[in-house]
């Protein structure tokens, strides 16, 4: 377990404080980060593999393939609770589980072929590497440079992707690539150990260190025709963007909700044994009250979708929203927080300097917040909606 996680961690003869009750209600997954390896000081990628052998591999795939048939906001319940027992380790993993969801979700409105693929995953345990991201930070998420040409087997893709979490870890690597001379883009999956496929360096980050993040560098990696579960015309917001948008902003919030509620306990932890409130109720109460208010909306979000209640560019617009307010809402939290805490936040070691650092990462993820409010306000004003601030 990390340092900031073992001073956040609930002792488990105590029972449950007043905040945690109140932030944590609503959040309800059949898997939670129990003890084991996993939390015993083990390196990154050590613990990223005992939480992965764990169940929470299977978690989103459908009991019928052997998983743990896990619903959206199901799936982000386990990430909450992994983001406020390691951080690293869940930021991680959330690509993981935004990869295999999407995926789960795509079978079940095409009832195609893809349950092999959902089966073979929850039958071995495997992790998903999400190949998305490449230098140079795209701002447009939907565009890849990284090239596939056909082949009588399937396709054969050069390109680096980076930064690429779960780089050594996963089992498999899940990539976009635009197909040669044509206006389509894959979706495919690719074992990691394949030839022409490797690994390089590490992600030179200050928060964040134990997500298992390096480049990857494809040069000629074969990619059988079978592995390709989704093409289409590149550039374009089908159903699969948009499913897949959703995804990923509920687990991404769920994820950075733990880590802030993390933080939050630690200053609610620290004032406690000092014995000190006075004006610091109202800045713990401002801060919780910010964290009451974005988990509401995520769980909101991701039932609304399961449902059917919200869909096609109205649910794009939502799940954009939601991301842009996560990174809002962190913001918030540490402002109230910072007076409560003081120097411990910026001092060499401490727990709650190593939230804020991992928390800072959530400003950085896509789709860029130079766009978020751009997307909401075409939705609304009937638009055509874009994902590059250069259009």
């Amino acid at each position: 377990m990390t340092d900031a996680a073992a001073d956040a961690a609930q002792p488990a003869d105590e029972p449950e404080a007043p905040h945690l009750a109140l932030l944590n209600a609503g959040w309800s997954t059949a898997w939670t980060p129990g003890p084991g390896p996993w939390a015993e000081g083990a390196p990154g990628a050590d613990r990223i593999r005992a939480l992965g052998a764990d169940g929470y591999a299977a978690l989103p795939i459908p009991a019928e393939f052997g998983g743990g048939g896990a619903d959206l906001v199901q799936v982000a319940s386990a990430q909450r609770a992994l983001g406020m027992a390691d951080p690293s380790a869940a930021v991680a993993l959330n690509m993981h589980a935004f990869t295999v969801g999407l995926m789960a979700d795509y079978w079940r409105r095409h009832r195609d072929s893809s349950w092999m693929l959902l089966e073979g995953i929850a039958r071995t345990g495997a992790l998903v590497a999400s190949a998305f991201a490449e230098p140079g930070g795209s701002p447009n998420f939907m565009s890849s440079r990284s090239e596939a040409v056909r082949t009588a087997k399937g396709y054969r893709i050069s390109g680096v992707k980076f930064p690429c979490s779960l780089a050594t870890t996963a089992t498999l690597v899940c990539l976009t690539a635009r197909v040669t001379g044509t206006d389509e883009t894959i979706l495919a999956l690719c074992p990691r150990a394949s030839p022409g496929l490797t690994v390089e360096g590490e992600w030179a980050s200050l928060g964040m260190t134990s997500s298992d993040t390096a480049r990857l560098v494809l040069a000629d990696v074969e990619v059988d025709d079978r592995l390709v579960f989704h093409r289409g015309p590149a550039d374009v917001i089908d159903e699969n963007v948009i499913s897949g948008m959703v995804w990923f902003a509920v687990l991404l919030t769920a994820t950075y909700h733990g880590v802030l509620s993390g933080l939050l306990d630690l200053a609610h932890r620290q004032v406690a044994a000092a014995g000190a409130y006075g004006a610091r109720t109202a800045l713990l109460g401002r801060a919780t009250r910010e964290l009451l208010t974005l988990g509401g909306a995520c769980r909101q979000l991701g039932a609304d979708a399961g449902s059917g209640a919200i869909a096609g560019r109205a649910a794009l617009a939502a799940a954009v929203a939601l991301r842009a307010t996560l990174s809002d809402t962190r913001d918030r939290v540490l402002s109230a927080l910072t007076p409560v805490i003081g120097s411990r936040l910026y001092g060499r070691g401490q727990a709650a300097a190593s939230l804020l650092v991992d928390s800072l990462a959530v400003h950085h993820h896509p789709p860029s917040l130079l766009t978020c409010d751009d997307v909401v306000g075409a939705f609304c004003t009937g638009r055509e909606i874009s994902f590059d601030p250069a259009g």
